[in-house]
């Protein structure tokens, strides 16, 4: 079975392709990565992303456009992108400039 199958099948929230900008705060060192929300679902997202170098395990996730923040953990990483779960429930993003 393919890896992209697996990964399908074992999900429990059903992803639908989006394209919505994305802001990974990082939880130490307040600083923030862009991204792109490719795939979103309640439970998870799949994330593209230029460098990965500095995204840790465990961050932040803020869609400005819905102006809500979700904490997330790394599941996989490919190439410039990023699968992640969501922990915690969906809360209002700080009102910061992004």
């Amino acid at each position: 079975m393919a890896q992209d199958s697996l990964q399908e099948n074992n999900r429990i929230g059903r992803r639908q392709r989006v394209l919505k900008q994305g802001k990974i705060l990082l939880l130490k060192s307040l600083s923030v990565v862009d991204c792109a929300v490719r795939d979103l679902s309640d439970t998870g997202a799949r994330l593209q992303c230029g460098d990965q170098s500095a995204i840790p395990h465990e961050f932040h996730l803020v869609t400005p456009a819905d102006g809500k923040m979700r904490d997330a953990r790394v599941i996989w990483r490919r190439g410039g992108e990023l699968g992640v779960a969501f922990s915690g429930a969906v809360r209002k993003a700080p009102p910061l400039k992004w």
